[in-house]
């Protein structure tokens, strides 16, 4: 089957749409939350998410996934899947409360159990709106999912900067998840409407759970990669510690987050179309390697090196108050970028069947992430937990190489061959913003001035060395979609 640039390119751009919106909102959300929380509140939320974010694994067990990438879909099948859904987030809320009494083992503050309490509430809120995110993302109708993805982000902007201004604190957040949650389901369902039934076909449900239980396995081992460390940190070093590593990680990560989200939730269903066509997935594979690393080393440059600038103007206000993140922050933009040059392998794997080698390479990562941070906790330095997890991330290589050569005839030189630019990219960015004159940053307006420097000076650089491949490409792609449109 083959698949058309335009129609993807059109997707990307509805799951851009949704994901811009919800970026515009995010950073709106978290630049009041820093400025307005204590690090110590701030970690409370972050320790609180963990045990949240680790239950959500079981409330799912890849079963969305499942459905996404089986050839045929019907009521029977779809009528399962939701009850499989109804009953694992069901026992994941149950355990969530179930945990919660016992918080205090782990993290010194009083109302860690009752945040946990509440945020398992999305256990239950995730049952909604199921169905129909999944046959939107299996039909690769991303127009339609831009309703329910905008909704719930304004929805939680909105409600977590009225709660915080009338003092509620960490509490706005825990409840603009619950209600951006619940916004976000009823909203897929008024869009796209699927005929509900109480039916369970137990072959169907063995044949979702063969396919998910590796995935999901592989989804705890990424978990515990992504969350170890603010766990051991919040454990070991406070919650005032682990605000700082957790403001550090969250802008960090936020773009290689966010392409994931828009990009590589476009790709599964892409690559599953043409799982059999070893050619057609090597090239699109190695096209969105070169496109997520080029934005990838552009946001994360322009952070990388205005990182103190960001922290004091943007974050806290003129204050030096999220100041002790910086040197954490920095380095986790490295590890940012990588990151977003290796996950768009993950739709690869999941479109051919083979989540055992995202298992593989997760636990090979986990092991050694366990290893060291045990060691780097006990200097109680986060920039030492920060470059752990970036050494942890990037010893994945050993099994992702190895399966790109045998299964997809992609070399370590075709992958060098997409990603050299972003060397000489970055040196250039950091050796220019490096000369600018120290009173750029000192104010929102010469901050926002400063980045969009910093990040057009990249950008150039890669164009450069690249003959502007990835803007000749993405006009391309523009054009042939206007072309039809207008035809």
């Amino acid at each position: 089957m083959s698949i058309s640039k335009a129609r993807t390119f059109s997707n990307v751009l509805y799951s851009g749409l949704a994901k811009g919106a919800t970026l515009v909102c995010l950073l709106l959300t978290n630049s009041v939350i820093a400025r307005s929380l204590s690090p110590a509140d701030y970690g409370v939320v972050g320790f609180a998410a963990i045990i949240i974010g680790f239950l959500v694994h079981f409330s799912d067990m890849g079963i969305g996934t499942a459905v996404i990438r089986s050839p045929e879909v019907d009521e029977n099948r779809l009528s399962t899947a939701l009850m499989l859904k109804v009953i694992l987030s069901t026992a994941a809320f149950i355990a969530a409360l179930s945990i919660a009494p016992f918080a205090h083992l782990f993290f010194e503050h009083p109302q860690t159990a009752n945040v946990i309490r509440l945020l398992s509430l999305n256990f239950l809120l995730s049952t909604i709106g199921f169905l129909s995110l999944t046959a939107l993302t299996r039909e690769l109708n991303y127009r339609a999912l831009v309703v329910p993805g905008v909704v719930g982000a304004i929805i939680r902007c909105i409600l977590v900067i009225l709660l915080i201004w009338h003092g509620w604190k960490y509490w706005a957040i825990i409840a603009a998840d619950i209600a951006a949650n619940f916004a976000t389901g009823v909203a897929a369902q008024l869009v796209y409407k699927v005929p509900l039934r109480i039916h369970f076909d137990f072959r169907v449900a063995e044949e979702y759970l063969r396919f998910g239980l590796p995935l999901f396995g592989s989804g705890v081992l990424i978990f515990a990669i992504f969350n170890l460390d603010n766990f051991l940190v919040g454990a070991r070093m406070g919650s005032v510690k682990l605000g700082y590593y957790a403001i550090a990680f969250t802008w960090a990560s936020f773009i290689c987050g966010l392409l994931y989200d828009t990009v590589n939730n476009v790709l599964l269903p892409t690559f599953s179309a043409i799982q059999h066509d070893r050619e057609a997935m090597r090239r699109w594979y190695l096209k969105t390697v070169d496109l997520v690393a080029f934005v990838a080393v552009v946001v994360n440059t322009t952070l990388l090196v205005n990182a103190r600038e960001f922290l004091v103007t943007f974050l806290g206000k003129g204050t030096e108050k999220w100041v002790p993140a910086a040197v954490a922050l920095q380095i986790l933009c490295v590890y940012g970028m990588v990151r977003a040059a290796t996950e768009p392998l993950g739709p690869c794997l999941l479109a051919r069947g083979r989540s055992d080698m995202l298992w593989r390479a997760n636990l090979v990562a986990g092991a050694i992430e366990v290893l060291l941070l045990l060691l780097a906790v006990r200097s109680g330095r986060i920039e030492l937990v920060a470059a752990v997890v970036l050494f942890a991330y990037i010893s994945q290589v050993i099994v992702y190489l190895p399966y790109l050569r045998h299964d997809l005839s992609v070399s370590l030189s075709d992958i060098a061959g997409q990603l050299w630019p972003v060397f000489p990219a970055i040196g250039t960015g950091v050796l220019v913003t490096s000369l600018l004159p120290t009173f750029m940053g000192g104010n929102l307006f010469t901050l926002a001035v400063r980045g969009l420097l910093t990040a057009s000076i990249v950008a150039l650089t890669h164009g450069f060395c690249t003959r502007f491949r990835c803007f000749q490409e993405a006009g391309g792609m523009i054009s042939q979609k206007f072309s039809r449109v207008a035809g």
